[in-house]
């Protein structure tokens, strides 16, 4: 049995996973959402030894929401495979706090580069919070060449087309009392065309904007105009809630 860990090298965390069976597609790939929950849950978790909890967050008044994240694949983990996903803060980006990702595999080689953007708020008046206001730790000024696309702003065409809607159920949301930002990896993939989804993934991008939560009508929109490229935007009643980008 391979025993895995988890331990900081250089004020950077590490952590071992195995790619179980419900973790990957029909084609044995590991699910989107699934990159997006481990790189996630790997930076909550990064927080939360820090001494950085969510409650802990939350008593004073700090909530670390994920604004955008950009992945560039090397690589597509696939099942069994035992992986590593490493993450480091870095620099402030504007009114953002700034991350990165390496998803290495058993020889250290990347599979996935990541990058992503966070809003810190207040938890009940959602009012953004500069990074100068973050005070309860001290946060890196240094930052790292990241090979694949910028985590910028999504631009999305006018031609898109209504592919579907679905509702917002309770195992859809987190502890944030919203829908996890993992979630919406599987509703893009839900929303493509079959042969879409059989393609090699080269990068994905997605762009968070307006919180959905229980009960709301999520309308998916598509645009597949560049067969290398497609845009997926998911909107409530409320405004965009988020803008997807993948390219093949």
């Amino acid at each position: 049995m391979t025993e895995l860990k988890q331990w900081y090298q250089d004020k950077t965390f590490f952590r071992q996973d195995e790619l179980l069976f419900g973790r990957c597609d029909i084609m044995e790939r590991i699910n989107l959402s699934e990159i997006l929950l481990a790189t996630s849950d790997v930076a909550v978790l990064d927080y939360h030894l820090r001494g950085l909890s969510f409650d802990m967050l939350k008593e004073n008044g700090f909530a670390i929401l994920v604004s955008r994240t950009s992945f560039k694949i090397e690589k597509m983990p696939k099942l069994n495979d035992i992986i590593t996903v490493k993450t480091w803060e870095e620099a402030p980006v504007g009114l953002q706090l700034s991350r990165r990702y390496e998803i290495l595999d058993q020889q250290g080689n990347v599979m996935i580069h990541g990058s992503s953007l966070w809003i810190i708020v207040d938890p009940e008046s959602r009012r953004i919070i500069k990074p100068n206001q973050f005070t309860l730790t001290e946060l890196p000024n240094t930052k790292t060449d990241f090979p694949g696309i910028p985590c910028g702003k999504i631009v999305i065409p006018e031609d898109m087309k209504n592919l579907e809607e679905r509702i917002i159920r309770y195992t859809d949301l987190d502890a944030n009392g919203h829908v996890n930002n993992s979630r919406y990896g599987a509703f893009v993939m839900d929303s493509l065309p079959d042969e879409f989804r059989k393609k090699e993934v080269k990068n994905f991008r997605i762009n968070y904007s307006q919180e959905s939560i229980l009960g709301d009508k999520l309308q998916l929109l598509g645009n597949f105009q560049d067969e290398e490229k497609i845009i997926i935007v998911g909107k409530v009643e409320k405004g965009t809630c988020f803008e997807a980008e993948i390219t093949f």
